[in-house]
């Protein structure tokens, strides 16, 4: 299909693009997948966000952000920083200036919503783009799932809650551009995450305890094997969270509270026990995939783990947190998933070098790994088809009438 137009020349085909996404959305983001290793192109994929998220609208805890951002619009900025229930909502910098900057232009529902997507997603962007030595090359098939599983890990919806994810995406931009670059400074830019969501001063700290264990490998496979323990005896993660003096002082009120731990195991519970098994199971079998591949690399070159140890060192780290806090669903789910994103990512770097290449010669190596990526992608699309079923958002543009989403869970009421 590249052999339809060739691509030499960057403004024509931004002028190119830009009409196509005057007249349909959709077909622009189509080309843009087509020629994904463009700037323009991703300039363009930020874009079709911003329509996504201008055609439905604030839902879930963004719609939360927005009745906030109704209540302090005509607020200073202190005013903005000072008033309960936004600090009730997060008590950090981000979504704070993103209203207030957002209350400058009077911003309606559904720009409020395009603008968050947008937003988001230019961190996935740039995240993606610390690869960009690597996808810039020629890849193989294998490669290529590789990173469009890296970015299906962490569905598109999360958008909605506007703080974790885009704050998770910050850290791995600068995280990455530590691990690519060797230099120690992009590490100590990663605490900038927590302008966005203060529970993630826990990837921060492993990742800076991964750096200085870095070859401590008998001791990172100890605590990895010893989360599983807490995993199974289930090790009551989030009552000994709520007794620690940074979570009072950061942490809503309500964490505190008997009723509140009463509510997470119930939740815990509901989705672990009787929740959407193919859904839940996910990221577990993305993650065990790649911990199998580590396993067979390192059974071929005792070495393997050399190349960026404290990622590798991280990941089995974010492994054994998310097990200790596997009585805490959304803490559990929250820093599993991250956990795979760092896998992942860890694997397409290593798989770069040709000493680990040979691993996909192996046919049976090939097809598990298709089906797992294919299966990975098509369980996400599908768990929240609800979401992405008004055909406007598909076949519409700017001028269409679409109408705004309600919705529940991921569902439309």
């Amino acid at each position: 299909m590249k052999n339809l137009f060739v691509v030499n020349n960057n403004g024509s085909y931004f002028l190119f693009m830009a009409s196509l996404y005057v007249i349909s959305p959709l077909l622009c983001l189509i080309v843009a997948l087509i020629y994904y290793k463009k700037p323009v192109s991703q300039f363009f994929f930020i874009a079709y966000a911003f329509f996504f998220g201008y055609a439905l609208g604030p839902n879930l805890d963004l719609m939360m952000h927005y009745e906030n951002y109704l209540k302090i619009m005509n607020k200073s900025y202190l005013g903005m920083y000072t008033d309960f229930e936004t600090l009730y909502i997060g008590q950090e910098p981000f979504h704070i200036t993103f209203k207030y900057i957002l209350s400058k232009f009077h911003a309606t529902q559904r720009l409020f919503g395009g603008c968050a997507c947008a937003l988001y997603t230019t961190f996935v962007i740039f995240f993606i783009r610390q690869f960009r030595y690597i996808y810039q090359k020629h890849l193989d098939l294998c490669q290529t799932l590789l990173l469009l599983s890296i970015v299906v890990v962490v569905e598109f919806y999360w958008y909605f809650g506007m703080r974790f994810w885009s704050g998770c995406f910050v850290f791995m931009i600068c995280y990455c551009k530590h691990v690519v670059t060797g230099r120690k400074l992009y590490l100590y830019l990663t605490p900038l995450c927590m302008l966005f969501h203060i529970a993630l001063a826990i990837i921060v700290l492993v990742a800076f305890v991964s750096y200085y264990l870095r070859n401590k490998r008998i001791f990172i496979y100890l605590v990895f094997s010893t989360s599983f323990v807490f995993r199974f005896v289930h090790f009551a993660f989030d009552k000994w969270m709520a007794s620690l003096a940074i979570v009072k002082t950061f942490y809503k009120s309500n964490y505190q509270k008997d009723f509140y731990h009463k509510a997470i195991a119930k939740v815990t519970k509901e989705q672990l026990e009787s929740g959407n098994i193919v859904y839940t199971n996910r990221v577990p079998l993305m993650i065990g995939f790649s911990i199998l591949l580590f396993l067979i690399l390192n059974f071929k070159n005792k070495l393997f783990n050399r190349q960026h140890p404290q990622m590798f060192a991280m990941v089995l780290l974010m492994v054994a947190v998310s097990n200790f806090g596997y009585s805490d669903y959304l803490f559990y789910e929250r820093f599993f998933k991250f956990a795979t994103l760092l896998s992942f990512s860890y694997l397409f770097l290593i798989l770069d070098n040709p000493l680990n290449q040979w691993i996909f010669k192996y046919i049976s190596i090939k097809i598990v790994f298709f089906i797992i990526v294919i299966l990975s992608l098509a369980i996400a699309l599908f768990q929240q088809r609800m979401i992405i079923s008004d055909i406007n958002l598909w076949l519409g543009n700017f001028f269409s009438d679409i109408s705004l989403s309600e919705m529940h869970n991921g569902y439309k009421k």
